[in-house]
């Protein structure tokens, strides 16, 4: 990525001038050019960078020592009245590597709950995977290939892509039911009488291009069906899901059913219907973050939506993006 690249990127984010920015970095020393890089395009937007550096070296000696005392409210308080939180992603957050002792990985966890409390609550908060060969690796691509696929969905006219996600979700503003039309006949129906469209145009989970929605949790009925589904780095060809009282409740596929089963009934419900309307992500490679912004798919996930609008609390959230036809229904 071009300096130029990252300057428009955080620009799109919404940072202005005489804002105050957390650049909240998961990275080794050796990746901190990235952060400086980051840093460079707040300032010269006028805002003021500041920056907190989650190592994973570091916070295993951190946090291998730390005392019950370390980490009061003190410290939590530096952190409170950020205009915005850019959560940059070097490599896969949250994790040390290794495992500490139960007592310390406690308090690891115990830190991170504490910080996290304090940096949501920031006006705006967007999260940013970095074309990385350790985010390669998380992702299960080549280096070479994610570093591709990454920088061209990042080099996009956010002001286009704005307005095609505005136009998108107004094209559904006040319906409260839609059918999902895929294959030869599999329709999905989905209820979102209350719910709200949220547009993703550079400001929330990066790279861009979605519209969203969490439909009623209990009102999902029907079939749905996938060319290509990929599943914890498996690719499954013809798949159909089949939808009842809101879980799916059967596969045509015995090993994607047997992945369905062994998940709780919070688990498997639909929770989110999305749009991909990112013109520079092409094709589909297996990796959620990327193919959910795929210009001319559909995605729906099942698990957690209690943070975008829904009240399914689940242990994860997960994403089937394919292609079909959504449609508004009397």
């Amino acid at each position: 990525m071009t300096q130029e690249q990252i300057t428009r990127l955080v620009k799109a984010s919404g940072v202005s001038a005489g804002e105050l920015i957390l650049l909240h970095f998961w990275g080794e020393d050796g990746q901190r050019p990235w952060l400086d890089r980051f840093a460079a395009a707040v300032a010269s937007l006028g805002a003021s960078p500041v920056v907190l550096q989650q190592s994973r070296t570091g916070n295993r000696a951190l946090f291998g020592a730390a005392s019950e005392e370390a980490f009061s409210d003190r410290y939590f308080e530096r952190f409170s009245g950020f205009d915005a939180v850019l959560d940059l992603f070097a490599q896969e957050p949250l994790t040390l590597g290794e495992q500490l002792p139960p007592e310390q990985q406690k308090r690891y966890h115990r830190y991170l709950a504490r910080l996290f409390a304090v940096l949501m609550k920031s006006g705006r908060f967007a999260q940013l995977r970095l074309p990385t060969a350790e985010n390669a690796a998380a992702a299960g691509l080549e280096p070479e290939d994610f570093r591709r696929r990454m920088t061209e969905a990042y080099d996009v006219d956010y002001g286009a892509l704005c307005r095609a996600c505005e136009r998108e979700a107004a094209r559904f503003s006040g319906v409260t039911r839609v059918a999902l039309r895929t294959g030869q006949d599999c329709v999905l129906h989905l209820d979102l009488n209350g719910r709200r469209w949220s547009c993703d145009a550079g400001d929330g989970d990066l790279p861009a291009g979605e519209v969203y929605i969490a439909p009623v949790e209990e009102q999902t009925n029907g079939s749905v069906f996938f060319d290509t589904l990929f599943l914890e780095g498996r690719r499954f060809s013809d798949v159909m899901l089949r939808v009842e009282n809101g879980a799916v409740c059967e596969a045509n596929d015995p090993a994607v059913w047997d992945w369905f089963a062994a998940r709780t009934q919070a688990e498997r419900v639909v929770c989110e219907l999305g749009i991909g309307l990112n013109a520079h992500v092409t094709e589909l490679c297996g990796y959620s973050v990327l193919d959910e912004k795929a210009a001319g798919t559909f995605h729906i996930a099942v698990g957690a939506n209690n943070l975008f609008g829904g009240q399914n609390a689940a242990a994860d959230h997960v994403d089937f993006v394919g292609r079909g036809r959504i449609e508004a229904e009397a």
